[in-house]
């Protein structure tokens, strides 16, 4: 009826059913469904719908699936819609003040409706949601995003299971759909869902598979390195997988001209190199990611990139060597290039990131009045951009002895409630 714009007695006219039956699907549950052929006249209702019509109701359920209280507190209840994610995102990710902005996210998102056959626009209009994803999360982060995109793949895998199409159109529609996978991953990665993370970069490598598409399996390949050099932090992942990942990724990518890909994997390697204490492996990846940037700055157009390679930029490859010196035992060259990164960086997000990496470094220096105030600084960032990753790099700061100490766990405390996501 939302897409329809119509009332119960409109939609009832329109069904062929009497108006009381009408008010009993309204009253229907996630438990009690419409079935039978009640279900099956709202399915031809659905395939019926024009672009618009569909659009309307992507969103409705977008918002029916993260329901939020009067009081601004999400309501538990799992998503259907997210299928074999539901239960890690249920539980772990409470909407709160970021529903209505996700809600906001999905209106504008939405230009992909399905029906019962694909075509190759249906590919392209799903990549023009996923770019705009990613534009988003630049700038807000993951936590306001994570669900929604959950849906969105679990309805573009659906379709890929029920629809027709030829296979070139298939072909197309699984990459577009692998893509989008690799972004829920990240996401998930940003909002400390790690199994989630797992989940979604195991769909985007099956796909990969399937389309027999190179740049998909790259594409995932560091993004899954990624969240396997974070989590080794925390004796939870392995540089050396992450290693292992990178290799897959630089052999598929063996062959192709200079440039942001090249960087990446080089980037990647840095911190997975400092992780494990070699000097002479993270001198020559970072060596190979500044040469890789300089030749795509000087021959490779940032609009002419993949929008999942154009975050691959100057303030993106410091951030990493930054790290990297940390991990190697160079605080102070640390914090400078953190400093330069950050002042450097367009997006939102990881401006946010290099500054919490930044206060951590201060405190692993023993300089915690620095600590405590660029961190207190990040929390008050981290009120309007969800990220569960960069607040669980503030987390050791919490143990400071110190008069300002008190202050920053009351407002970490605050910024965790708000994710709803407890930071050990």
């Amino acid at each position: 009826m939302a897409a329809l714009r119509e009332t119960q007695e409109e939609f009832a006219e329109r069904a062929g059913y009497m108006l009381p039956t009408i008010k009993k699907w309204h009253r229907a549950t996630w438990d009690k469904p419409v079935r039978g052929r009640s279900a099956e006249a709202l399915d031809t209702m659905l395939r019926e719908l024009d672009d618009d019509q569909r659009a309307r109701f992507d969103a409705e359920i977008a918002a029916v699936c993260n329901p939020v209280s009067r009081s601004g507190e999400a309501v538990n209840q799992p998503s259907m819609a997210l299928g074999m994610y539901a239960w890690e995102v249920d539980s772990d990710v409470r909407r709160r003040e970021f529903g209505k902005l996700a809600t906001a996210v999905a209106v504008s998102a939405v230009g992909w409706p399905f029906r019962d056959h694909i075509g190759p626009a249906d590919a392209q209009r799903l990549l023009a949601a996923v770019d705009e994803l990613e534009e988003q999360d630049q700038q807000i982060g993951g936590g306001a995003l994570v669900q929604f995109t959950l849906e969105q793949l679990a309805h573009a895998k659906h379709t890929l299971d029920t629809a027709s199409y030829d296979t070139e159109a298939g072909n197309t529609f699984a990459s577009a759909t692998g893509h989008l996978a690799v972004l829920a991953g990240w996401l998930a990665f940003d909002s400390d869902l790690h199994q989630v993370a797992r989940r979604c970069f195991a769909d985007a490598l099956a796909l990969a598979s399937e389309t027999g598409n190179e740049d998909l399996v790259a594409h995932t390949c560091l993004f899954a390195a990624n969240q396997s050099i974070a989590l080794s932090r925390t004796a939870q992942g392995s540089a050396h997988h992450a290693l292992k990942l990178i290799d897959r990724a630089r052999t598929l990518m063996r062959g192709r001209p200079p440039g942001r890909i090249h960087a990446l994997i080089a980037a990647r390697e840095v911190q997975a190199q400092g992780l494990l204490g070699d000097r002479m492996g993270f001198g020559r990846a970072i060596a190979t990611a500044w040469r890789e940037m300089e030749h795509a700055l000087d021959y490779e157009p940032l609009e002419e990139c993949p929008q999942w390679l154009r975050f691959v930029t100057p303030a993106e490859i410091r951030g990493h060597e930054a790290r990297g010196y940390g991990e190697i035992g160079e605080i102070r060259k640390s914090i400078e290039l953190l400093d330069a990164a950050a002042a450097e960086e367009k997006g939102t997000r990881n401006a946010v990131n290099d500054r919490a990496h930044a206060a951590a470094a201060h405190a692993r220096m023993g300089d915690i009045p620095a600590a405590l105030a660029l961190g207190t600084a990040v929390l008050s960032e981290l009120e309007n951009v969800t990220s569960g990753r960069t607040l669980r790099v503030l987390a050791p700061i919490r143990t400071s002895d110190h008069p300002a100490a008190e202050e920053f766990r009351e407002r970490f405390v605050a910024v965790e409630a708000a994710t709803g996501k407890e930071i050990a």
